[in-house]
């Protein structure tokens, strides 16, 4: 079986161009005009991630801090740590060309591997400008700390993002928005992998959010990212309900449907929990006037 899969692979590799591959990033924490969450919250996430075609799976807990910053932005920090298992296709028998000067053929050694994942921080808030308005900012950057031998879900890079969203539609319970924005993936000059391990590109996506008062919500989002070569295409639904009265319990999944060489992994599942600070909870109503 395992010559069979090496085979299949480097089949693979042979018939296409040495491109890049889609690292894992998650998506910024945005607010929306109809969403009552607080801006001081923690947010508890279980994730499992799939590809059987490659027999990679992975396990994360991740938590998110989100704190105020001014009357509608939010600042936010998470962590998180990872167990991989690379089955019976190494990381660089799937990416060759990710391999760094410093690596050497038996590296990173072992099909499972466990680590803490780089940390990330930073802002999404409204655009204060009246000839912008209804468009929304976001801005994130990863730390140079972690392992990489968590890649394609961790590594020591510094991956930066900056965002925009714009409002499409919104009332009192739904909204519609799109975003485009720009990653630039840069390396942390360690020698493990190459810079090619670290593609930037552009990100788009597009969601529609339905909100029925604090903690109860359901999402629909396509997203799409071209980094170098590699394209993913990524439809997801996510749905929270209130289990106390400032805390909400939420699930998310998402498929790849492109990608087959370039993705981290095709299935994405997401158990969530959110705790809200009462006092930083905005009313829908008043939030929908503001924007």
């Amino acid at each position: 079986m395992l010559a069979l899969t090496l085979a299949f692979g480097m089949g693979l590799l042979g018939a296409l161009p040495a491109t890049a591959q889609m690292m894992h990033l998650d998506g910024l924490p945005y607010y929306a005009p109809a969403d009552s969450s607080s801006r001081l919250a923690l947010v508890a996430e279980m994730g499992r991630f799939e590809d059987r075609k490659w027999g990679w799976d992975a396990n994360r807990l991740m938590v998110t801090a989100i704190l105020p910053a001014g009357d509608f932005a939010r600042f936010y920090l998470r962590g998180s740590h990872v167990t991989f298992n690379s089955g019976d296709t190494p990381l660089l028998t799937r990416w060759p060309w990710i391999r760094g000067e410093e690596a050497e053929e038996t590296w990173p050694g072992g099909q499972r591997q466990s680590s803490f994942g780089s940390p990330e921080l930073g802002v999404t808030g409204p655009l204060e400008l009246s000839f912008l308005s209804h468009w929304h900012y976001g801005v994130g950057l990863g730390l140079p700390v972690g392992s990489d031998r968590i890649y394609p879900f961790g590594s020591t890079s510094l991956p930066f993002r900056l965002e925009l969203r714009k409002i499409l539609f919104a009332d009192a319970a739904t909204n519609l928005t799109v975003t485009g924005g720009k990653l630039m993936h840069m390396s942390s000059g360690k020698k493990l992998l190459s810079d090619d391990a670290f593609p930037s590109g552009y990100l788009l996506s597009a969601a529609v959010q339905r909100y029925w008062g604090p903690g109860r919500s359901l999402a629909l989002s396509w997203d799409y990212q071209y980094r170098q070569g590699a394209e993913s295409h990524l439809p997801a639904v996510q749905a929270w309900v209130p289990w106390t009265d400032n805390g909400s319990v939420g699930a998310r999944v998402a498929c790849e449907l492109a990608g087959t060489l370039d993705r981290p992994a095709q299935w994405y599942v997401s158990l969530m929990w959110r705790f809200d600070s009462p006092k930083y909870r905005p009313g829908a109503a008043a939030a929908a006037e503001v924007e």
